[in-house]
């Protein structure tokens, strides 16, 4: 459900920032910005950025004058920081996250363990010793390079896969099949021996609607963080992805949402909006009419999820319409082939009812300060 191909992507970024760009004047984020208002609340707001900002002022300036953290969308992930075992390319992460450092901006590593995204040695590889040091090797180095300058970490990225030959609704990865469900495991403490100031956190999709679907992730979500806690894995958090795609699955029912929110705060666990978006694929092609839909989406569910004290964090998956993922994923694009509109500003960097409808709902939400 994230950007999944770091080199079409990057570049398509490539040659939007080729494009000229509108003038600095042209729109002006909206005061007082999304982060102001998510902190008024005891709340931490966020944008997923990549190193096309670097070739976008625009981009940029929006990015900076909305968000209190920024999080790189691929410079961390296993294919783009580590292309070879044993071979890192740290200089687009190290980019990006010195870009929220000057900005006294947060920032969030995703993702250290993710079955696509990855080298094919590692894709490939099986045998236990062999996963077992890739593994060690790598989430030694990434987090011990950044150790101490992260909020937190995706560590396992989407491991929930029912079927009838997944255990425990748990999916096959590479991963999953050299070492079993032990890789969570694994992972979390290689990673809290090696940063422990982050908060590790489990990051998974389609956790929230009212279809048998959702349903059964949600049941084996639940199940696999109660292992997890009862075998005293250093986990603190789990990340809902949030890539909303009205028209395209079931409705939200905000009873059932909000009690699987509730079953997770009663493990002790904060939860994170980590990818939050609006697939428009399914919605009318009027540009007017396919904003008001998405406005209203995430309105409902925003309207859930931050009623819930757990949850302390909510990053959108991109900042412009401009600069987005859905465009170049087959499986989400729109099929009458206009562009996406899945962010908050558009792609003449203008915000959107999108931007409005998170900005009421962080007004509208429970204040956690002192909580």
């Amino acid at each position: 459900m994230a950007i999944i191909d770091r080199r079409a992507l990057l570049a398509g970024a490539a040659c939007l920032g080729a494009a000229p760009l509108l003038p600095a004047t042209a729109c002006q984020a909206p005061r007082p910005s999304l982060a102001a208002l998510a902190e008024a609340r005891g709340l931490l707001f966020g944008m997923s950025v990549t190193t096309s900002i670097e070739q976008m002022s625009r981009l940029k300036q929006v990015a900076l004058a909305e968000a209190g953290m920024l999080v790189p969308g691929v410079e961390l992930k296993w294919a783009g920081i580590e292309p070879q075992p044993g071979r890192f390319d740290f200089a687009p992460a190290d980019r990006l996250l010195d870009l929220a450092r000057a900005q006294k901006l947060k920032a969030r590593g995703h993702a250290l363990v993710w079955h696509e995204a990855l080298p094919i040695e590692v894709a490939q590889t099986r045998t236990p010793t062999a996963m077992a040091a890739l593994m060690k090797r790598h989430i030694h180095t990434v987090c011990g390079r950044y150790a101490g300058l992260l909020h937190s970490w995706d560590v396992v990225n989407e491991p929930i896969e029912p079927g009838r030959d997944r255990p425990k609704g748990l999916r096959r990865t590479p991963f999953f099949e050299a070492l079993g469900e032990d890789y969570i495991d694994r992972a979390f403490a290689l990673a809290a021996e090696t940063d422990a100031s982050a908060i590790l956190t489990l990051n998974e999709y389609d956790l929230e609607l009212d279809t048998p679907w959702h349903a059964s992730r949600r049941a084996a979500m639940l199940d696999l963080l109660n292992r997890l806690i009862r075998r005293n894995v250093p986990i603190r958090a789990l990340g809902i992805q949030g890539h909303l795609a009205p028209g395209r699955h079931g409705d939200l029912k905000p009873e059932i949402f909000a009690a699987f929110l509730r079953d997770v705060a009663s493990l002790g666990l904060s939860i994170f909006i980590t990818e939050f978006d609006v697939v428009d694929r399914e919605l009318p092609a009027p540009v007017a009419k396919r904003d008001e839909a998405a406005a209203r989406a995430a309105r409902d569910y925003l309207a859930v999820a931050l009623a819930e004290p757990a949850v302390r964090l909510l990053v959108t998956w991109g900042v412009s319409d401009a600069d987005n993922w859905v465009d170049g994923n087959e499986q989400f694009r729109r099929r009458d082939g206009l562009p996406a509109r899945p962010n908050p500003y558009d792609d003449a960097f203008c915000p959107k009812p999108l931007r409005a409808a998170i900005a009421d709902a962080l007004r509208a939400a429970p204040d956690r300060r002192g909580h």
